[in-house]
């Protein structure tokens, strides 16, 4: 295919219902891409069995054009563009599940909590009960995330790694408290029933 055919059809072509879109945007933030965007995800689940070890994380998917939702995130590479959180495969990095972050919906049957724990819960829904190991950073990592994905979907059988922020009410005081009189490379351990907490201190 020439490049100047290939413009062409990417100016045409279209996903969307464009007749119907604006009574779909009244309760959708993400009518003219929605159908489009859940096959594809459907399809990604089709194709490809997970390993057993998978890792949540947010991309930034560059896009300047007009958008209430778009995002500006100055440490990535691309500054502006779509929010999209996903599960992937740890080994291969494929992309098994995807959800674009789309602001705060209008009352009605897509209007979700945006917490992290939610995100995370709605994630792992294609994966819950199967036992897998999931790695998240610290925007996601709560204790109590990793209670219920241990309690309620049986994903904490190998372990559910990730990095806590100090300023989380559930880790006790003494793991960050006086951090700056403990030696470097000094670690303090806490043990609950499934569960283990490290305080590791880096080297000044």
């Amino acid at each position: 295919m020439g490049m100047n055919r290939f413009y062409l059809l990417l100016r045409a072509i279209r996903f969307d219902d464009i007749t119907t879109r604006a009574m779909r945007q009244s309760v959708d933030n993400l009518a003219p891409i929605r159908s489009f965007f859940e096959d594809f995800v459907r399809r990604c689940q089709d194709y490809y069995e997970l390993n057993n070890y998978v890792t949540i994380d947010e991309m930034l998917e560059s896009f300047r054009g007009r958008c209430r939702f778009r995002q500006y995130i100055p440490n990535k590479p691309a500054k502006y563009g779509l929010k999209i959180i996903a599960l992937v495969d740890s080994n291969t990095y494929y992309s098994y599940n995807l959800e674009i972050y789309a602001g705060k919906q209008p009352n009605g049957p897509y209007h979700v909590n945006n917490s992290a724990c939610s995100v995370v819960e709605r994630l792992i829904r294609p994966i819950s009960g199967s036992g897998r190991n999931i790695t998240c950073d610290n925007w996601f990592s709560s204790i109590p995330l990793a209670e219920d994905l241990l309690n309620n979907h049986n994903l904490t059988m190998i372990t559910v790694v990730g990095t806590l922020r100090k300023n989380k009410r559930e880790i006790p005081p003494i793991f960050v408290q006086k951090l700056k009189e403990r030696p470097n490379e000094s670690s303090i351990f806490g043990f609950k029933k499934n569960m283990t907490l490290v305080s590791y201190k880096l080297i000044d």
